[in-house]
């Protein structure tokens, strides 16, 4: 009698796993293998489905037992790519995010990012509900804009949004560094790299997206808070027409000033601030733009004042002021350029122009130069007057234009402290003011005669007056903070900077104004009022405006200086509840 194989009885190990043992000392009956109980197999797919968590974190990131094409964050991604009218967007469940930074260290790890920068922020938000206090950590990195504030204001077109993901994509080859785009961003998203000398920002990890696989931070989330959508840009539009003071999350810049796409879900916060609106840094100095920004001012008001003493007077105009305005023009023009991180590409600036202001202000300031050169030049062979007086007032037109460049370049950012009448008349100051005081001193240092010491009479005062009425107007704007809560907040978080941290340089911004440009003119005018008629002018009178002229410099540079520094991104300071 043939002796039968002992037939494997499946038990359980002590650690819950399937071992296969026989029982010695019974013989095993003949089973059909279609009537027997569960495979190994089937043994082992039940298994899979008692893992711990654990055990399950363990399978899905061990890449070996990844079937190819499985893509455990699927879940995550939209199930088809955006359409006609459609983009990509982000969305974030806030009841979700425990505020762990894995996004960020993710971004930063896949991304290669330098120590000081990083593409996704984490902050908290602290609101109120009926049942008390809330708080929430907000996770952000670009929001891929419908009308992306960084894209518009480029200067080289080193911005481009996907025609057919929505992506809001920097282009690194294209950037000269200007830096432009961190400022027209409300939400401060684009970083400087000062070892790469350009600006770069999140771009959704586009390369990821196109092989169906997921963002960094989206993968990297252990809770599955952050999310890639898509969304309809119309109806994104039509929220913002129906409620325009629609914000991201409480506490953040407008949303229609760019018209974000990210959409940030919560059920336990209606209202509130970030939890560092009290908190209030100074802005970058960006002391190349300061310095540009005073002597082109002074340049054009030189021009302007030079022009219209011409058509006045021709023979109240002082030798030499043409080509004074022009060295002028031509050193703040040389300082913009330190401003660049790629200063050999400063070339490309002038491609923007259909739509970057940035571009408009170097092209003009480019003819007021070009223009003055030219009429610098014709002053100096003697050609015909009209001619000189042509070239004139082209280059005065064409400075003009530059200087309102100027304002609107920094207008466009949604900063109050940059609005329009605020960076209009503090511009228009520092030109008359520096203008006027140069040409007086110029005027002084002339061949004394009765129409050089009306001319500078009339400077004098009119620097006087105007330098007065740019500290009031100053004032007055700062006055704004005291107003209540309809007030821009951002304005008070910038009357904080220079009433706080940044409170010796307005006192030497003031100093300088009113010694410069008050004091000491109004005491020039009282010695020329005193001299008897017909007596030659003083002979220190030149110089003492001269000096005058470098402390009102000084002054107005500070205030350029201030401009950044006191300068806050539009989101939400204070107590707003």
């Amino acid at each position: 009698m043939e002796t039968e194989l002992l037939s494997p009885v499946w038990l359980r190990g002590p650690a819950g796993c399937p071992t296969a043992l026989p029982v010695v000392g019974r013989p095993s009956p003949k089973i059909d293998p279609r009537e027997s109980g569960p495979t190994p197999i089937d043994v082992f797919l039940g298994r899979q489905q008692e893992l711990t968590p654990v055990e399950r974190f363990t399978r899905i990131h061990e890449a070996d037992r990844i079937p190819a094409g499985e893509r455990w964050w699927a879940d995550r991604l939209p199930s088809a790519r955006p359409g006609e009218g459609e983009q990509y967007a982000f969305s974030v469940d806030l009841d979700a995010c425990t505020g762990c930074k894995a996004c960020v260290s993710a971004c930063k790890s896949l991304n290669g990012l330098d120590h000081d920068e990083q593409w996704r922020t984490v902050t908290t938000v602290h609101g109120s509900l009926p049942t008390g206090p809330s708080v929430l950590t907000v996770t952000a990195a670009c929001h891929h804009c419908l009308d992306p504030g960084c894209l518009a204001g480029c200067p080289v077109d080193a911005y481009e949004k996907d025609p057919e993901t929505g992506i809001v994509v920097h282009l690194d080859d294209q950037c000269i560094g200007c830096s432009y785009c961190t400022l027209t961003c409300p939400y401060e998203v684009p970083q400087y790299n000062s070892s790469l000398g350009i600006v770069r920002k999140c771009d959704m990890c586009r390369g990821r997206l196109a092989e169906g696989e997921a963002p960094a931070c989206v993968q990297g989330c252990p809770n599955g808070a952050i999310t890639i959508t898509v969304v309809e840009t119309e109806a994104v539009r039509g929220e913002l027409r129906e409620i325009p003071e629609t914000r991201l999350v409480p506490g953040a810049p407008v949303s229609s000033l760019t018209a974000p796409t990210t959409r940030y879900r919560s059920e336990r916060v209606a209202s509130g601030t970030f939890a560092d609106h009290r908190v209030v840094t100074p802005g970058h100095g960006h002391t190349p733009l300061a310095v540009m920004l005073a002597l082109t001012q002074v340049a054009v008001g030189t021009a302007v004042v030079a022009a219209v003493l011409g058509l006045l007077s021709p023979d109240a105009v002082p030798g030499g002021v043409p080509q004074t305005a022009l060295g002028v023009a031509l050193v703040a023009l040389a300082a913009s350029v330190g401003h660049l991180g790629r200063p050999l590409q400063a070339w490309r600036a002038v491609l923007g122009i259909r739509h970057s202001w940035l571009s408009r202000e170097i092209v003009t300031f480019g003819a007021f130069a070009g223009l003055g050169v030219a009429h610098a030049l014709a002053d100096l062979a003697g050609v015909a007057s009209g001619l000189v007086t042509a070239l004139q007032l082209a280059a005065a037109g064409a400075g003009v234009a530059g200087v309102a460049c100027s304002v609107l370049l920094y207008a466009v950012t949604g900063r109050t402290w940059w609005r329009v009448r605020t960076s209009a008349t503090r511009f228009a100051v520092t030109g008359l003011a520096g203008g006027a005081l140069l040409v007086a001193a110029m005027a002084l240092a002339w061949p004394a005669s009765e129409a050089s010491t009306s001319s500078a009479r009339l400077l004098l005062s009119v620097t006087a007056m105007v330098t007065l009425w740019g500290l009031v107007a100053q004032v007055l704007v700062l006055v704004e903070t005291r107003a209540g809560d309809r007030r821009p907040s951002d304005l008070r978080a910038t009357r904080t900077l220079l009433t706080g941290p940044l409170r010796t340089l307005t006192r030497v911004r003031v100093g300088g104004a009113l010694l410069g440009g008050v004091v000491v003119p109004v005491m020039v005018l009282v010695d020329l009022a005193s001299a008897p008629a017909g007596t030659p002018v003083h002979p220190g009178a030149a110089v003492v405006c001269g000096l005058a002229f470098v402390v009102l410099v000084v002054g107005e540079f500070t205030d350029r200086r201030l401009f950044f520094l006191g300068s806050v991104a539009p989101r939400q300071f204070g107590d707003h509840q």
